[in-house]
């Protein structure tokens, strides 16, 4: 016996040689940024052996944060250890921006004053004021309060005036701050008002008002490692009113859900570092591990709801790597509302989503979204159009309870600066959206330019794309944010 308490302790030795202690840890870079913001996100700390896992998970977290750009974790052999040099690169997060999206005959437009980093704390202030082509004018502001009063905790709160309603948000939660870490929780509380259209070939075909009040409370354990299995509880509650508006005869019946639900998440973490897939040039942490979640809830008469049904939800996410410049995301989703004998609120979703980098710093995109909705609660729809997969047709020419939508694009870079890059695309897109009759398939195609800012907040990207219906069309201009998909 003893001799295999000796062995063991002899094995266990040049592991515990092989992890140097932290000595210290150093932040060099930030400007606006406080050192003690940056430290509070670190999930290492002096005294504690060398973590190659922490460290890399560390530096996803920060480059996670949108008024910080490059980052890197170096180590420095020290007196009795080795010193962890954190290097950290400010964006420029405070800023007075545009906001632009639509077409020429159907423009959006407006303005964004935010700043990602009040004081250079974390913390986030954004006012926005902008004029929406259907809806017309509105004004919001948002508020975030990372790690509130020196706790895991965020604070959020939303209020936003409209035209045609409002909307309050106020939530209080405790995310998973690390891989490792076993609790998450939360509430919010919300009060909205606005208007829902349903439309048949770009005609309005029903308006009405929806005012709802709700809120719900959540708890989810993770446990662990390699393979994370995350069960979870949730309470969710709404109270919904509808009217229809005046020269429309629709509006849904009023409703009201109180549902507890238990959900489970298994998902194994899984990272890559990559340029120029979905970005453009920005270090991207690519979550290519795969994962399942389910959720089952229960409404009932007795609990106080207007009707008794179990919702359920499945969703299947592979992901896939192949080699070291494709990737591949599927997502397979499925919910319905299910009653004894019947169902009620199906709704089918397959998307595949493919990038393969050429060069180094061109790509090719690939999008496959099909879609389908079955004895709707409500009258809803899928709209096919300019801003719903289809660039080179009209927003919501077309309609139904199906949608299939396919997206390809050539993404070439052509200059890449400190303060800018320009790149193109070259795209073809292709879509229908039916409901019941035979689909017809409608085509465009075109090209288009995007602007990237890697030194502003987020690394914005400005987006333009001139297309044209397939075979005869009119030739349309559409802009927005972000990439197309």
């Amino acid at each position: 016996m003893r001799l295999l308490c000796l062995l063991a302790l002899c094995l266990a030795l040049p592991s515990q040689a092989a992890q140097p202690l932290i000595e210290r840890i150093s932040i060099q870079g930030p400007t606006r940024t406080r050192a003690e913001t940056i430290r509070r996100e670190l999930l290492v700390a002096v005294g504690q052996p060398l973590d190659s896992a922490l460290v890399a998970e560390t530096e996803r977290n920060l480059r996670q944060l949108p008024f910080l750009g490059q980052v890197q974790i170096r180590t420095r052999p020290s007196a009795s250890g080795v010193e962890l040099v954190v290097e950290v690169e400010d964006l420029y997060s405070r800023a007075l921006s545009p906001l632009l999206a639509g077409q020429l005959d159907e423009l959006s437009y407006g303005l964004v004053a935010l700043d990602y980093n009040l004081g250079g704390r974390g913390q986030l202030a954004q006012l926005e004021l902008h004029h929406r082509a259907v809806e017309g004018n509105q004004a919001s502001l948002y508020c975030e309060v990372p790690r509130l009063a020196g706790s895991p905790y965020t604070l959020s709160s939303e209020a936003a005036w409209a035209e045609e309603g409002h909307d309050l948000w106020l939530a209080l939660s405790r995310p998973f701050l690390s891989l490792g870490d076993p609790w998450a929780c939360g509430f919010s509380v919300y009060r909205q008002e606005e208007v829902q259209r349903l439309y048949a070939d770009r005609a309005l075909s029903a308006r009405y008002r929806e005012e709802v009040e709700g809120g719900s409370l959540w708890l989810t354990r993770s446990l662990g490692n390699r393979t994370k299995v995350r069960p979870g509880f949730r309470l969710t509650f709404s109270d919904r009113h509808y009217s229809a508006s005046q020269g429309y005869a629709y509006a849904p019946q009023d409703r009201r859900r109180l549902i507890p639900s238990l959900g489970l998440t298994v998902w194994r973490p899984r990272y890559v570092q990559e340029r120029f897939v979905q970005q453009l040039g920005r270090t991207e942490d690519l979550q290519v591990g795969s994962w399942i979640s389910m959720r089952a809830g229960l409404s009932l008469r007795t609990l106080g709801s207007d009707r008794s049904f179990a919702p359920l939800t499945l969703q299947l996410s592979p992901r896939f790597g192949l080699g070291h410049r494709t990737y591949v995301l599927l997502t397979l989703l499925a919910s319905a509302q299910v009653q004894p004998g019947q169902y009620q609120e199906l709704n089918l979703l397959a998307e595949l989503l493919g990038y393969t980098r050429l060069g180094s710093s061109h790509s090719l995109a690939l999008r496959l979204r099909a879609e389908a909705l079955s004895r709707p609660e409500l009258r809803s729809q899928f709209l096919l159009g300019a801003d719903r997969g289809l660039r080179g047709v009209l927003p919501r020419r077309y309609a139904g309870d199906r949608r299939l939508v396919l997206n390809l694009e050539a993404r070439p870079t052509f200059w890449r600066r400190p303060w800018w890059v320009l790149a193109g695309a070259l795209f073809a897109d292709g879509g229908m959206a039916w409901s019941g009759a035979r689909p017809d398939l409608r085509l465009a195609g075109g090209g288009g330019l995007r602007l990237g800012l890697p030194r502003l907040y987020n690394t914005p990207i400005l987006r333009a794309d001139l297309a044209r219906g397939l075979p005869r069309g009119s030739w349309l201009l559409s802009v927005g944010l972000g990439q197309y998909f």
